[in-house]
């Protein structure tokens, strides 16, 4: 039985019951709503999920089950099932960047949810269960919500790691930038694990496939940036830590890359790793009370020098280095690039 935040739990029914369901309306036999209703069964729980939250169905749907097919909703999130569904989703996202789950769990969950949603949605009466545009619409949806998470949540542990880093220098902790490629490749690869997904619940539900491309193309949900780990972190160091940027979200970082900047009252110190490499630098910052933008901001290749030049296949990422680019807070508000959003060069004067 699924359980609500409230701990209500939730009637369920399986799939094989939707079927039978879905039969006695094409054949008009009337529905028997307190013996669907006798026969809900528990959900499966994918194990290492924290919390999967859901709105209780109320019974005056099983009812109703006859009326009309009203259609699915613009979204199959737009309610409270969607929503919670939503936070269920994010959950199951953390929970596998934590390494509390694993690359099958996730993609048992996909399935899990899409199902789940197929139910409700026919349980209240928007779908038949079985009109094909529905049932690519609800798997469309799914994947372009768990792909925004995982976005979401390669991020946040990307942050999370650097907020440790920046706890061991003192000071304030919102004054810092940090990146680490790996969560960069863990994205893209999730990302190609929950198009997997789909494509397998597309086979299963004998439907056409969905254009990811397309899907992320056209979302609404890019606001906050897009499915990839290098647009989101430029929202983060850009936009609203105002200490970092990326001139081009599209180039692909080094393998074992990190860095870590924090600006102090008048400098900054950047520290960088590549493989076996480490390089710390101070940032000899220049800030002019006349409003001046010149030694406030500075290219992470140039500081680096030939420091990493001897790393194999520098030069295949001296372009990304090269894109990197830090700053003070003053540069960010005079400069206006923290309202800068996607691809965008800086002036250094």
């Amino acid at each position: 039985m699924l359980i609500t935040g409230n701990g209500r739990s939730i009637p369920y029914i399986s799939q094989e019951q939707l079927e039978e369901l879905q039969k006695k309306y094409q054949n008009g036999t009337p529905i028997d709503c307190e013996a669907l209703k006798t026969k809900a069964q528990d959900s499966v729980e994918i194990k290492g999920i924290t919390q999967f939250t859901m709105q209780a169905i109320p019974s005056e749907n099983y009812n109703d089950i006859n009326k009309q097919v009203t259609g699915l909703p613009a979204s199959v999130f737009s309610d409270q099932f969607g929503y919670d569904m939503q936070k269920s989703i994010y959950n199951c996202m953390t929970d596998y960047y934590s390494g509390k789950i694993s690359q099958s769990d996730v993609e048992d969950y996909f399935e899990e949810c899409c199902t789940s949603m197929r139910i409700y949605r026919t349980q209240m009466r928007q779908t038949t269960g079985t009109d094909e545009e529905d049932n690519q619409q609800i798997v469309a949806q799914m994947y372009e919500m768990f792909a925004k998470k995982n976005a979401i949540a390669a991020q946040n542990a990307n942050y999370n790691e650097g907020l440790a880093i920046n706890a061991t220098y003192g000071g304030r902790s919102d004054d810092f930038v940090y990146y680490n490629s790996d969560y960069y490749y863990k994205c893209e690869e999730t990302k190609e694990l929950l198009q997997k997904a789909a494509h397998n619940m597309t086979d299963k539900w004998e439907i056409p496939e969905i254009d990811t491309e397309e899907i992320e193309k056209n979302s609404i949900y890019t606001i906050d940036g897009g499915f990839d780990y290098n647009s989101m972190w430029n929202i983060n160091y850009r936009n609203q830590v105002g200490r970092a940027s990326m001139e081009d979200e599209s180039l692909v970082p080094p393998e074992n890359f990190k860095f870590f900047y924090k600006q102090n009252s008048f400098d900054g110190i950047l520290s960088v790793s590549w493989n076996d490499c480490q390089e710390y630098i101070n940032i000899p910052f220049s800030i002019s009370k006349t409003g001046s933008l010149k030694g406030q901001i500075f290219n992470v290749n140039d500081l680096l020098s030939d420091n990493f030049k001897t790393e194999d296949n520098y030069k295949n990422y001296s372009r990304f280095l090269s894109s990197l680019t830090v700053f003070t807070r003053q540069y960010s508000f005079i400069s206006g690039i923290n309202n800068q959003f996607g691809d965008y060069i800086p002036s250094y004067n």
